[in-house]
């Protein structure tokens, strides 16, 4: 047998490349069809988490969104950026080079650095936040995709072909669309596929223009990743790859001149529409004239009972985006061009908002369940203490997750935690404000304390231990425990809920020195368009039924002291839901610590840098 040209060694580091880039795209796809909420194991083959993507509503909403703005944003780059590469393709002058480093800015510009740019600009212009904010973020960081693919073409080619046509009697309209567009067509299409790509998996700039109504696939997909990588997401990862094999095709096959541009625009248009027909069929509009609802909640904070229940009780609609960080709600609200209805920020957060005049006072007369039924320790708290602007949601505790059966002995202290014999398989919090707690619970002193003395030792403390620390995250610890990757970690309680119900050697405890407690309220804002309707749907979370539903379905707890009667019994038994009300005795609530947060942010730094 002879060997391949350049031997067996090329062949086998050719191979070893592709392995190593599509292995993973290959496990994607398999755990798609895995029985087990869990991606850690193997339980069998099922077609569950495809129903299950069939019948979720808020994933075909986000699809519907990203297939709409990428669509849009790649039309508009490819029209105005072939536009500007016909300009630019021409022979250079003195504004050339000025030309070029407009192009390639927003290339090389950081995207956090264009999102917050874009903020601002849709702030002072006061474009309200939306799909249009999208679109044209979307816009300009992406045509420049166009131009500078298409322009390499068109310079490459040059201008003989046209000046040809000119001469043979064309004029220039009929040499554009004779000449030089089916010249630049494969750069045209490899542009606009660049651009679509881009558009369709952008998070970081959507995050921050997105506005009522608008949440994309990525957003909702990060969202869903708050409870870890599940078979529902490999599920709707493994439909976009199988929809966007077709484009990737087309567009090889129209670049090596193995088909026309005329039945390359034809099958491209056959898969969009074949792609857009179970899109448009979930997504179809159904709210009419119906009053609108505008929820902007943490990513784990709603449920598909959740909404259609408030739908059905007030014949309205709702529209829902979410955040990720009580800072990214903070920057929406201090730009003040969203509608949003019901926010529900955390504890600290809601002091820091209040301050900054970015609250509506509630009419309390409308709230009796509130009243009725909220639990007294989340009432008349430090920050709110009158409750005037909030009204707990939501509580839990950040602890200690761990395995019991790799983690030997009895754990109930953040000690276990700079354990040498546990190094390589301890996870932390990416939260600095949680990271800091944890060191300085176990000081025995304040989670809230600003004497920097304290805050130093806390700090070395953390320095000491990093040589043991698998890693920081803040998303999907619950599935490296699962994994058997990580053995102890810092963890949310809600995010440990079914994680422990599926795998019961994970377990969850509240350290004996103390955590933090958390509530997250539900506030209107001062701008809120639908103030009334906001209220009513305060009031009616605040039924006993409906909170044991978002007990039952997000798997965090609620300040409703009749909820545990309809609680499912499993989630009633589990200490991450429902802790030893002894256990919470040295916990505390986080408080605004003001210019404390700059000597917190410097140590943080160089904890994180080293």
């Amino acid at each position: 047998m002879r060997a391949p040209r350049g031997g067996y060694g090329l062949a086998l580091a050719s191979a070893l490349v592709y392995f190593f880039l599509y292995a993973p795209i290959a496990v994607l796809v398999i755990f798609s069809f895995n029985q087990s909420r869990l991606t850690a194991r193997w339980r069998g083959f099922t077609l569950l988490w495809y129903t299950t993507l069939w019948r979720d509503h808020r994933i075909f909403h986000a699809l519907m969104n990203s297939f709409l703005i990428a669509a849009v944003a790649t039309l508009v780059c490819v029209v105005f950026g072939t536009m500007a590469a016909l300009v630019l393709s021409r022979p250079a002058g003195k504004w050339k080079p000025a030309a070029d480093a407009v192009i390639y800015l927003p290339l090389i510009i950081p995207e956090i650095v264009i999102a917050v740019a874009m903020v601002i600009f849709f702030s002072l212009i006061h474009l309200e936040l939306g799909l249009a904010s999208v679109i044209l973020a979307h816009v300009a960081f992406c045509i420049s995709y166009v131009i500078i693919v298409t322009g390499a073409r068109l310079a490459s080619a040059g201008r003989s072909h046209v000046e040809a046509a000119l001469d043979l009697g064309a004029n220039e309209w009929r040499a554009f669309f004779r000449v030089t567009l089916p010249m630049a067509a494969p750069a045209v299409l490899s542009g606009a596929l660049l651009v679509f790509t881009a558009s369709f998996d952008d998070y970081l700039i959507s995050s921050f223009v997105a506005g009522v109504g608008s949440t994309t696939l990525p957003l909702q997909i990060y969202s869903m990743l708050k409870r870890g990588i599940t078979p529902e997401i490999n599920a709707v990862s493994t439909a976009i790859l199988a929809a966007t094999v077709p484009l990737v095709y087309i567009a090889q096959r129209l670049e090596r001149g193995a088909m026309s541009l005329r039945r390359a625009m034809a099958a491209l248009a056959g898969v969009v529409v074949f792609m857009a027909i179970p899109v448009l069929a979930r997504t179809w509009p159904t709210a009419g004239n119906l009053p609108q609802l505008n929820l902007y909640v943490w990513s784990d904070y709603l449920s598909p009972r959740l909404i259609h229940g408030f739908e059905q009780a007030y014949h309205c609609h709702i529209n829902y985006d979410y955040y990720d960080s009580n800072e990214a709600l903070l920057a929406k609200l201090q730009a003040g061009n969203v509608a949003y209805d019901v926010v529900t920020p955390s504890d600290y957060m809601v002091q820091i908002l209040i301050r900054q005049g970015l609250l509506a006072r509630l009419d309390k007369s409308k709230l009796p369940n509130v009243w009725a039924h909220a639990d007294p320790r989340f009432m008349r708290l430090p920050f709110d203490p009158h409750n005037n602007y909030s009204v707990p949601y939501a509580w839990g505790t950040t602890g200690l997750a761990y395995r019991a059966d790799l983690v030997k002995g009895k754990v109930d202290s953040w000690k276990v935690m700079f354990d040498p014999r546990y190094a390589g398989h301890i996870l932390l919090l990416d939260d600095m404000r949680e990271v800091f707690a944890m060191a300085l619970k176990e000081l025995g002193y304040s989670l809230n304390t600003t004497n920097p003395a304290q805050l130093r030792q806390a700090r070395d403390l953390l320095l000491r231990e990093k040589p043991l620390v698998k890693g920081y995250n803040s998303s999907n610890f619950q599935q490296d425990l699962a994994a058997g990757d990580a053995w102890i970690a810092q963890a949310y309680n809600g995010n440990m809920t079914f994680v422990m119900h599926e795998n019961p050697n994970i377990r969850y405890v509240i350290p004996k020195e103390g955590c933090t407690i958390s509530v997250d309220c539900a506030c209107i804002p001062r701008n809120a368009p639908h103030k009334e309707l906001a209220l009513e749907f305060i009031n009616w979370f605040y039924r006993p039924r409906v909170a044991a539903e978002f007990i039952n379905d997000c798997g965090f707890n609620t300040p409703n002291l009749l909820a545990p009667r309809y609680v499912e019994p499993w989630l009633l038994k589990s200490t991450a839901v429902f802790p030893d009300p002894a256990s919470l005795t040295r916990c505390e609530f986080m408080r605004d610590l003001g210019p404390a947060m700059l000597l917190y942010d410097r140590y943080w730094t160089q904890l994180k840098a080293q």
